[in-house]
């Protein structure tokens, strides 16, 4: 009896273990780092997130306010602070924004300090200084580089441009005032993540008009347009769902919580509808992957838009939320640019643009492909979703950066 209840109990257990490895399997491209890892944190986050929406309707809580607080709990709560370090971390106010600075101890007493103002990532309605905290003390101990993080608002408690405001006002002030700060204005990198890389960006081209000029852009896996969301890697990963939450339904709730209005974002922008024929004309060249990608790739530029959100999405395709979609003289006026891509990423292949042009026109830049990375993947240092290809990043990162310090 003690002998069959043990089978039977062996059978139970392998019956559980192969419905949850039935479950949670999707298929995944090749070379995808840690992949059961990843399908056990994709196939939550996809439970969650629809658990969200269902709370919303019911009017329990906003699922964009469970998804940070899951964001938190899986990477947030893992802070880590070593005393062989020697960093020296504080929150205060810039302006009157909140920003957490990491400062290693050898240079508080120095004056003129170079500074890297950090701009984290989440879609413009996730992360905080508190989930990026794991990133920006690491960046800042392996560089020994003052590492300030801004805690900008974020959508759709604050509609655009207030995440923008906030990063150019941090930004500026330390420009304008540096020798307060005891930071060097001459030696100010600018650098982000996703859409922290977007703004990071933006802001450059905002100060370069004032006269001012940032030392240096690091720019890891940026947002860089909203004209074309049919490129490649989009129709690729995104169709695919692949990456977790960063599928076609939360890209058109990011830009509906971004845009407010309760305008009603349709399924139809994924096919570009929301861009004029003219629009297109005029700013496709800016962007062409047939030119800048040596790949055969069309926009359809003879279909009706949609009217609707033509008229209330046209901010999307400014250079204000679209920093790639300038001119060459703009471009050419940026500092030295660090840019690092992953190719499990709808945004790679604007990343790779952004990089063409910038050769095309005898920029400097270096450019770095992780080909073994996801999107968002650089965060995921410490804890039970800790993946190797993070601490990668990130090392990988802070020494192309200090041969520039």
């Amino acid at each position: 009896m003690q002998s069959s209840s043990g089978i039977n109990v062996l059978l139970l257990l392998i019956s559980i273990i192969v419905l949850l490895v039935g479950i949670t399997y999707q298929p995944l491209p090749e070379n995808f780092p840690q992949p059961w890892k990843y399908r056990f944190l994709s196939y939550w986050a996809h439970r969650i997130d629809q658990f969200g929406c269902f709370c919303e309707e019911l009017n329990l809580f906003t699922h964009v306010n469970l998804i940070r607080n899951l964001h938190y709990l899986s990477i947030g709560l893992y802070q880590k602070r070593f005393s062989e370090c020697h960093l020296k971390v504080y929150d205060r106010k810039i302006g009157n924004v909140n920003v957490r600075i990491y400062e290693p101890e050898e240079l508080i007493s120095q004056e003129k300090k170079t500074t890297m103002i950090y701009l984290h990532g989440g879609g413009f309605a996730l992360g905080s200084i508190e989930t990026y905290d794991q990133a920006t003390y690491l960046l800042a101990n392996l560089t020994r580089t003052i590492v300030i993080a801004v805690e900008y608002r974020l959508a759709p408690e604050h509609r655009f441009p207030s995440s923008l405001d906030d990063c150019l006002l941090v930004s500026r002030e330390l420009f304008e005032n540096g020798e307060n700060y005891r930071i060097n204005p001459s030696r100010i990198i600018l650098s982000g993540d996703s859409a922290g890389g977007n703004l990071a960006l933006v802001v450059s081209q905002l100060l370069i008009q004032d006269g001012y000029q940032p030392y240096l852009l690091c720019l890891l896996y940026p947002s860089l347009q909203f004209l074309d969301l049919t490129l490649p890697s989009y129709r690729t990963y995104l169709k695919q769902n692949v990456l977790g939450v960063l599928n076609e339904d939360n890209l058109i709730l990011m830009i509906s919580l971004l845009t407010g209005k309760k305008l009603p974002i349709t399924r139809d922008i994924l096919l570009n509808s929301h861009v004029t024929i003219d629009d297109q004309k005029t700013l496709y060249p800016l962007i062409d992957p047939n030119k800048y990608l040596s790949i055969s790739h069309e926009m359809n530029d003879t279909r009706e838009g949609n009217e609707n959100l033509i008229k209330h999405l046209k901010y999307l395709i400014s250079p204000l939320m679209s920093p790639l979609l300038v001119s060459d003289q703009q471009l050419s006026q940026l500092p030295q640019v660090l840019l690092f891509t992953t190719e499990f990423d709808i945004l790679r292949d604007e990343g790779f643009i952004f990089a063409s042009r910038l050769r095309s026109l005898n920029k400097s830049i270096y450019h770095h492909h992780f080909k073994n990375a996801f999107h968002g993947a650089h965060v995921f240092l410490y804890g039970p979703l800790r993946f190797e290809i993070a601490h990668e990043m990130i090392e990988h990162t802070a020494k192309i950066l200090q041969k520039f310090l």
